[in-house]
């Protein structure tokens, strides 16, 4: 009766946990696959890697290997995809393998139980041993849910920098100054007031479609996502230097500022192309 509720019990664990990967895993577009693999001796070695995004794509993802041509949605926002790795684990007369899946900050978000192989050829004994750890992948049912993509907007379309408040800015474009902008000359552009730690106040603020709120802090600001329930997403904090803030919000971390009209500029890097992104939350 013990063993009969303990491997209930167990079961009960395991597809608890099964489950949460999957509703995590399914955020992700893309898979970024290494060149090559730490315990091997050379990229691709034994075919791993290319082995490797073969069963991703098997597996209903869209994978890449490092250095492939990329989608443009992924050079923008590299945390649309995750970066695979596959870790080979000590044993003896065996190869075991797990695969991790690792999100733009780090974070583990999926790691496969061992995949092992008896098989004395390192080749054979190696792509055995990825293919048994792929049935953990396999049982996730992966399905992109579309939570990552941004609002549907015309990427030739021109955009502009927003005069007035309800303009959005869309992420990684160069703002273009409109009209009244224009007729602002360079004199009383220098007379705009600045916005700095000492005036900035709570607000909210506009980027992709999307309200988001700054609620002032003693660090500086808490980041919410919609104006309505406020689900908190992050942190934005002061920086020694005048106007400099640091944050730390997933998907959105990295350095900002206050703009002369108020808006929100966030510099970040893309964890895929390793270039700067910058964001613009237009205040509303």
């Amino acid at each position: 009766m013990n063993i009969t509720r303990i491997l209930f019990f167990g079961l009960a664990i395991f597809f608890t946990v099964n489950f949460n990967a999957q509703n995590t895993v399914n955020d992700y577009k893309y898979v970024i696959v290494p060149e090559g693999y730490v315990f091997l001796r050379e990229n691709d070695d034994y075919q791993l890697n290319s082995l490797t995004k073969f069963l991703f794509e098997k597996c209903g993802f869209t994978a890449f290997i490092r250095g492939e041509a990329l989608p443009e949605d992924l050079k923008r926002n590299g945390c649309k995809g995750l970066r695979a790795d596959v870790r080979k684990k000590s044993g003896l007369l065996k190869t075991k393998l797990t695969i991790d899946l690792i999100d733009c900050n780090g974070a583990v978000v999926f790691t496969s139980r061992e995949g092992a192989s008896r098989e004395k050829e390192f080749k054979k004994s190696y792509q055995e041993a990825l293919r048994n750890a792929f049935r953990d992948v396999k049982s996730l049912n992966y399905k992109y849910n579309g939570k990552k993509e941004t609002s549907a907007q015309n990427d030739n379309s021109t955009v502009q920098q927003p005069a007035v408040s309800k303009q959005t800015v869309v992420s990684g474009e160069t703002p273009v100054a409109t009209a009244s902008d224009a007729q602002i000359t360079n004199n009383q552009k220098n007379n705009l007031p600045k916005q700095n730690v000492s005036v900035a106040k709570s607000g909210s603020y506009m980027y992709n479609d999307e309200v988001y709120v700054f609620e002032r802090r003693a660090y500086g600001f808490e980041l919410l996502q919609n104006a309505d329930t406020k689900v908190p997403i992050g942190k934005i904090f002061i920086s020694s230097r005048d106007n400099s803030y640091i944050i730390q919000a997933g998907d959105l971390s990295g350095n900002g500022y206050f703009d002369a009209y108020g808006n929100f500029i966030l510099d970040r890097i893309n964890p895929v192309t390793d270039k700067l992104i910058t964001d613009t939350f237009a205040r509303q």
